[in-house]
């Protein structure tokens, strides 16, 4: 298989792997937040994992309101995209360096998500603040914005909290997740 072949089939892999990874992140904040279940959107979260989701629930209930069985799926299958992917690349991965590269990379898609959710409620607040979607980004947002609301007021009526929010998002991604993937795959590919 050429080089090019290969990157496309990583490419495809990656990112459909990726793309329901973040729905299942969005299932995971949502029910934490106690988001309003009958939102179309939450619906359609819902509805798209609950056939992966509930039977692993059999297993792993709810702790305080947090879905364990959904981060536990994440996990696993980002361990299986990692596992997919390095097979096709470097050959057979160490089992233990694959799950610390799928913990690190479900935590980057988990910031990004957050990151992209912030960046859809500030414009969104700009163009229709009273939108069914800003309520659901708010809700899905609110875990990271509420705690910088405490020491960022807002500027002229202006909430500035979602900037210095996007930027700790951005930081621990550099900071925490970016080494932990460089140690899962050093580990998982045997460098």
């Amino acid at each position: 298989m050429s080089g090019t072949s290969l990157n496309a089939i990583l490419f495809l892999i990656s990112t459909l792997f990726d793309f329901y990874i973040i729905i299942l992140i969005m299932r995971l904040i949502l029910a934490w937040v106690k988001s309003d279940y009958y939102h179309p959107v939450t619906q359609f979260v819902v509805r798209f994992t609950s056939f992966i989701v509930k039977p692993l629930k059999k297993f792993l209930p709810d702790v305080r309101g947090f879905e364990l069985s959904t981060l536990v799926l994440i996990i696993l299958i980002e361990a299986l995209k990692y596992f997919i992917i390095t097979i096709l690349s470097f050959g057979l991965p160490n089992i233990i360096g694959l799950f610390i590269l799928a913990i690190g990379d479900s935590l980057r898609l988990m910031f990004e998500t957050l990151s992209l959710a912030l960046i859809l409620q500030v414009i969104i607040s700009w163009v229709h603040p009273g939108s069914p979607i800003y309520q659901l980004l708010y809700k899905l947002t609110s875990p990271i914005v509420r705690p910088i609301q405490r020491f960022v007021p807002p500027i002229a009526g202006v909430d500035i909290s979602p900037l210095p929010a996007i930027i700790l998002l951005q930081l621990l991604i550099i900071v925490l997740v970016n080494p932990m993937k460089g140690l899962g795959l050093g580990m998982a590919i045997g460098t």
